[in-house]
Protein backbone atom coordinates (compact mmCIF):
# COMPACT_ATOMS: atom_id res chain seq x y z
CA UNK A 1 0.00 0.00 0.00
CA UNK A 2 1.48 3.03 -1.15
CA UNK A 3 0.04 7.17 -0.04
CA UNK A 4 -0.34 9.81 -2.92
CA UNK A 5 0.03 12.90 -1.01
CA UNK A 6 -0.79 15.92 -2.96
CA UNK A 7 -0.87 19.65 -1.35
CA UNK A 8 -2.94 22.41 -3.66
CA UNK A 9 -2.74 26.42 -2.55
CA UNK A 10 -5.76 27.01 -3.75
CA UNK A 11 -6.90 30.94 -4.20
CA UNK A 12 -10.38 30.81 -2.07
CA UNK A 13 -11.25 30.34 1.88
CA UNK A 14 -11.62 26.83 3.45
CA UNK A 15 -15.16 27.03 3.00
CA UNK A 16 -14.99 27.74 -1.01
CA UNK A 17 -12.41 25.01 -1.10
CA UNK A 18 -14.62 22.31 1.00
CA UNK A 19 -17.41 23.12 -1.91
CA UNK A 20 -15.16 22.12 -4.61
CA UNK A 21 -15.43 18.48 -2.78
CA UNK A 22 -18.94 18.17 -1.90
CA UNK A 23 -20.55 20.01 -4.58
CA UNK A 24 -21.27 17.92 -7.23
CA UNK A 25 -21.22 20.17 -10.03
CA UNK A 26 -17.80 21.43 -8.79
CA UNK A 27 -16.32 17.98 -7.96
CA UNK A 28 -17.31 16.79 -11.56
CA UNK A 29 -15.06 19.29 -13.18
CA UNK A 30 -11.73 18.26 -11.41
CA UNK A 31 -12.57 14.85 -11.22
CA UNK A 32 -12.57 14.56 -15.32
CA UNK A 33 -9.06 14.31 -14.66
CA UNK A 34 -9.90 10.44 -13.49
CA UNK A 35 -11.94 9.73 -16.18
CA UNK A 36 -14.19 11.87 -18.31
CA UNK A 37 -18.24 12.19 -16.94
CA UNK A 38 -17.06 11.09 -13.46
CA UNK A 39 -19.74 11.78 -10.26
CA UNK A 40 -20.49 10.70 -7.08
CA UNK A 41 -23.92 9.42 -6.15
CA UNK A 42 -25.00 9.53 -2.38
CA UNK A 43 -24.62 12.12 0.44
CA UNK A 44 -22.05 13.82 1.34
CA UNK A 45 -22.45 12.98 5.23
CA UNK A 46 -20.93 11.51 8.39
CA UNK A 47 -21.38 7.50 7.99
CA UNK A 48 -23.13 8.05 4.38
CA UNK A 49 -22.03 5.62 1.68
CA UNK A 50 -20.97 7.61 -1.45
CA UNK A 51 -20.16 6.12 -4.70
CA UNK A 52 -17.27 7.20 -6.99
CA UNK A 53 -18.72 6.07 -10.33
CA UNK A 54 -18.17 7.05 -14.10
CA UNK A 55 -20.94 7.44 -16.58
CA UNK A 56 -21.92 3.84 -16.86
CA UNK A 57 -22.07 3.67 -13.11
CA UNK A 58 -19.43 1.98 -12.62
CA UNK A 59 -17.05 2.76 -9.42
CA UNK A 60 -16.07 2.76 -6.46
CA UNK A 61 -17.89 2.34 -3.22
CA UNK A 62 -17.09 4.14 0.14
CA UNK A 63 -18.12 5.10 3.28
CA UNK A 64 -17.54 8.70 4.58
CA UNK A 65 -15.78 8.19 7.96
CA UNK A 66 -14.94 11.80 8.71
CA UNK A 67 -16.83 15.35 8.08
CA UNK A 68 -15.47 18.39 9.39
CA UNK A 69 -17.00 20.68 6.93
CA UNK A 70 -14.38 23.26 5.48
CA UNK A 71 -11.89 21.14 7.55
CA UNK A 72 -11.84 17.43 6.75
CA UNK A 73 -13.40 14.86 4.98
CA UNK A 74 -12.10 11.20 5.11
CA UNK A 75 -13.35 7.97 3.17
CA UNK A 76 -12.82 4.29 3.63
CA UNK A 77 -13.36 2.57 0.54
CA UNK A 78 -15.88 -0.59 0.75
CA UNK A 79 -15.93 -2.48 -2.76
CA UNK A 80 -16.63 -2.02 -6.36
CA UNK A 81 -19.47 -1.71 -8.64
CA UNK A 82 -19.30 -3.59 -12.07
CA UNK A 83 -22.26 -3.77 -14.29
CA UNK A 84 -24.87 -2.89 -11.48
CA UNK A 85 -23.44 -5.13 -9.22
CA UNK A 86 -22.00 -4.24 -5.90
CA UNK A 87 -18.90 -6.50 -4.56
CA UNK A 88 -17.17 -5.86 -1.90
CA UNK A 89 -13.59 -6.40 -1.93
CA UNK A 90 -11.54 -7.01 0.83
CA UNK A 91 -8.09 -5.25 -0.42
CA UNK A 92 -10.25 -2.02 0.20
CA UNK A 93 -9.96 -2.40 3.95
CA UNK A 94 -6.77 -0.31 4.34
CA UNK A 95 -7.52 2.37 0.95
CA UNK A 96 -8.37 5.87 2.82
CA UNK A 97 -8.77 9.27 0.60
CA UNK A 98 -8.20 12.15 2.61
CA UNK A 99 -8.60 15.76 1.96
CA UNK A 100 -7.40 18.40 5.05
CA UNK A 101 -8.25 22.14 4.32
CA UNK A 102 -6.15 24.69 6.20
CA UNK A 103 -6.53 28.37 5.81
CA UNK A 104 -3.31 30.23 5.11
CA UNK A 105 -4.45 33.93 4.64
CA UNK A 106 -6.57 34.67 1.84
CA UNK A 107 -5.65 31.08 -0.13
CA UNK A 108 -6.35 27.14 1.57
CA UNK A 109 -4.00 24.66 1.62
CA UNK A 110 -5.72 21.78 0.61
CA UNK A 111 -3.78 18.46 1.99
CA UNK A 112 -4.28 15.19 -0.03
CA UNK A 113 -3.57 12.30 1.35
CA UNK A 114 -4.46 8.78 -0.89
CA UNK A 115 -3.33 5.34 0.41
CA UNK A 116 -3.73 2.54 -2.62
CA UNK A 117 -2.98 -0.34 -3.87
CA UNK A 118 0.82 0.02 -5.66
CA UNK A 119 -0.69 -1.31 -8.98
CA UNK A 120 -2.34 1.90 -9.75
CA UNK A 121 0.18 4.22 -7.69
CA UNK A 122 2.24 5.71 -11.06
CA UNK A 123 -1.47 6.28 -12.45
CA UNK A 124 -2.84 7.61 -10.13
CA UNK A 125 -0.51 10.38 -8.95
CA UNK A 126 -0.02 11.51 -12.44
CA UNK A 127 -4.21 11.51 -12.89
CA UNK A 128 -3.80 13.69 -9.00
CA UNK A 129 -1.43 16.28 -10.97
CA UNK A 130 -3.81 16.64 -13.55
CA UNK A 131 -6.61 17.12 -10.86
CA UNK A 132 -5.13 19.44 -8.79
CA UNK A 133 -4.17 21.71 -11.26
CA UNK A 134 -8.15 22.22 -12.01
CA UNK A 135 -8.71 22.34 -8.69
CA UNK A 136 -6.26 26.07 -8.55
CA UNK A 137 -8.05 27.01 -11.86
CA UNK A 138 -11.36 26.43 -10.47
CA UNK A 139 -10.37 27.74 -6.93
CA UNK A 140 -9.27 31.23 -9.44
CA UNK A 141 -13.03 31.37 -10.94
CA UNK A 142 -15.26 31.03 -7.97
CA UNK A 143 -17.00 34.78 -6.92
CA UNK A 144 -14.59 36.67 -4.53
CA UNK A 145 -15.73 36.50 -1.18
Amino acid sequence: MKHIKKEFMLDCGPEEAWELVIDRSKYEKWAAAFHEGSTYTGDMALNATVNFVDTAGNGLVSKVVVFEPAKEIKFSFLGEINDGKYVEVAAFADMLEQYIFEPVGDQTKMLVDVAMDDSYYDMMNEMWDRAGTVLIKLSKDLPTR
